[in-house]
């Protein structure tokens, strides 16, 4: 019955163990190091749960405990994915229609791999459930509801990611999505802050009545010993349920996927005039060709692709959420956080668009970079030309965030302004000469069009955590100096060395990726061309 999927997977095994064969050594023995690392500590943490449920905790405190520690596995399972923009494990339909494989088979291994984006969940689950069947005090079917509890979060798992497949494909709908997706995220932290309105707080004191509803309530009341039919019901429903909605979308998937190579005729011509035609053609009013030809493509390439406007909208967004609640906390006082809430924010914004801008410069481009190489233009002028792409960007974001700052109960004078400006352009200049260094020696194919997969490598990011702390050093010795001197006239000294040196360090760094270049070009554009991970499953 499962001939097909077996040899999926055996096929699947096969490249993975190809790929890993030809790959550096070196990275190869820090991904396992790292994975063996996290999954040590989650492993860790199911034996402390199967210590817990084992009889170690009084028989009343074991449902609460049971209760809430089943929520926390619901939330990470479905929710800390998204935030981590991880899909893990999936299957790749479009690989696998022109194959007789029944639909039912290819539901259960795509089932089956939502396990990838869960594992740390499964572990506690399994250990909880050995600390269950160790305890004296509890029946021996207890372990039952946590099992049934996990096959609800693998089935609601594997229908939402391929609900959020769907939704973000559609144009600006994945940008309204994540961007309502934010605003989610700052009510906990100024509920935190303000607290309650009194009649919320009564509305939600009536609503405690109804937790018996949650599927998380129902297991935990089960798999602490108590056989009530109304928790069955309800686990069962909701199992039931996400059954349901998995393999609804998943039969939709498969129709979307037979016609979404089909053209369309219907398709409205693109407009060749407006405001974004506009600044595509701008970069011609600052530079000569054909580096301002190279910047009008740069740009067309990145705010045409999901993964460039999705991220950038994080970007503009994501910083002002997280350091908005301590900001306000800390009212008008001197504070950290206060004084350089512009500062902190655009760090964050940076350090989530180096990934994208800087890190992997010809990855969106994959095959096409060979054109480089042959072309009369030099590569010195494409990566000038990239470069200088990424400082519009950053530029614009910086406006962006600025004027949303405004906004805020957040003071900002022009002289923190000009700070943030600096800092900025210190840590870009860095990040610019460490990414073309990357982008020659760590190159990687990226899909424009795939949303949540990274664009950079497991070695690359291990170098970037080596990156990020070196050029803190510099800045922060300003900080430093402000600090010692009590004077602003100090602190705008040193990160004026800061940015000379900078400057050297990107002019050196971007010689040493360009003399790389002739070295490495065969092997750059061969890994560019070529899929890294053929096979019908897929990793992000």
């Amino acid at each position: 019955m499962l001939t097909q999927v077996r040899a999926i997977l055996w096929a699947q095994w096969r490249a993975q163990r190809n790929f890993f064969l030809r790959s550096h050594k070196a990275g190869v023995l820090f991904t396992w190091f790292s994975s063996l690392l996290w999954y040590g500590l989650w492993v860790a943490g199911a034996v402390g749960a199967a210590l817990l449920t084992s009889g170690r905790v009084r028989p009343e405190i074991l449902e609460p405990l049971l209760t809430s520690a089943l929520f926390f596995i619901f939330f990470f399972w479905q929710l800390f994915p998204v935030l981590l923009a991880s899909s893990g494990a999936f299957l790749d339909v479009k690989r696998l229609l022109v194959y007789p494989i029944p639909p039912g088979q290819l539901f259960l291994l795509e089932v089956a791999l939502r396990l990838s984006t869960g594992l740390e969940m499964l572990l506690v689950l399994l250990g909880a459930c050995a600390g269950l069947l160790w305890n004296p005090q509890t029946p021996w079917w207890t372990p039952l509801p946590l099992l049934v509890f996990g096959a609800f979060n693998l089935f609601l798992a594997s229908g939402l990611k391929t609900l959020l497949d769907r939704l973000l494909q559609r144009k600006w709908v994945r940008e309204i999505l994540v961007f309502c997706f934010l605003l989610i995220l700052i009510v906990p932290q100024m509920l935190a802050l303000k607290g309650l309105p009194a009649p919320v707080v009564a509305q939600l004191k009536r609503a405690v009545a109804l937790t018996w509803l949650f599927p998380w309530k129902a297991a935990g009341h089960l798999a602490s010993g108590h056989a009530a039919w109304g928790a069955l019901a309800v686990l069962t429903a909701w199992t039931a349920g996400a059954y349901w909605f998995a393999r609804a979308q998943f039969a939709r998937s498969l129709r979307l996927e037979e016609f979404s190579a089909l053209p369309s005729a219907q398709a409205p011509a693109r407009r060749q005039d407006g405001w974004i035609e506009t600044l595509y053609r701008a970069p011609a009013l600052l530079f000569p060709d054909p580096l301002a030809a190279l910047m009008e493509k740069e740009l067309r390439l990145l705010f045409r692709a999901s993964r460039f406007r999705l991220v950038f909208l994080m970007a503009c967004t994501m910083g002002q959420l997280l350091w908005l609640p301590i900001g306000m906390r800390r009212g008008g006082e001197d504070g950290f956080v206060t004084s350089n809430y512009l500062t902190l924010s655009m760090s964050y914004a940076l350090l989530i668009l180096s990934d994208i801008l800087l890190w992997n410069v010809f990855g969106m481009e994959r095959g096409a970079a060979q054109a480089w190489f042959v072309t009369p233009v030099s590569l010195r002028t494409v990566l000038r030309a990239k470069n200088l792409v990424a400082a519009f960007c950053l530029l614009f974001c910086l406006v962006v965030i600025t004027t949303i700052v405004l906004v805020l109960p957040v003071q900002l004078t022009l002289l923190q302004f000009l700070e943030s400006a600096v800092v900025l352009a210190v840590m870009a200049l860095i990040l610019m000469a460490a990414g073309n260094m990357a982008s020659v020696y760590y190159p990687r194919a990226v899909d424009p069009g795939q949303t949540w997969r990274n664009s950079s490598g497991g070695k690359v990011q291990a170098f970037m955590l080596l990156v990020y702390p070196v050029i803190s050093i510099p800045i922060s010795m300003a900080y430093v100096a402000r600090w010692a001197l009590e004077s602003e006239a100090a602190f705008f000294a040193v990160l004026a060395v800061d940015l000379l040196i900078a400057a050297v360090i990107y002019w050196v760094a971007t010689d040493s990726a360009l003399e790389a270049s002739e070295v490495r070009k065969e092997e750059m554009t061969s890994t560019l061309t070529a899929s890294q991970r053929e096979g019908p499953i897929s990793l992000s």
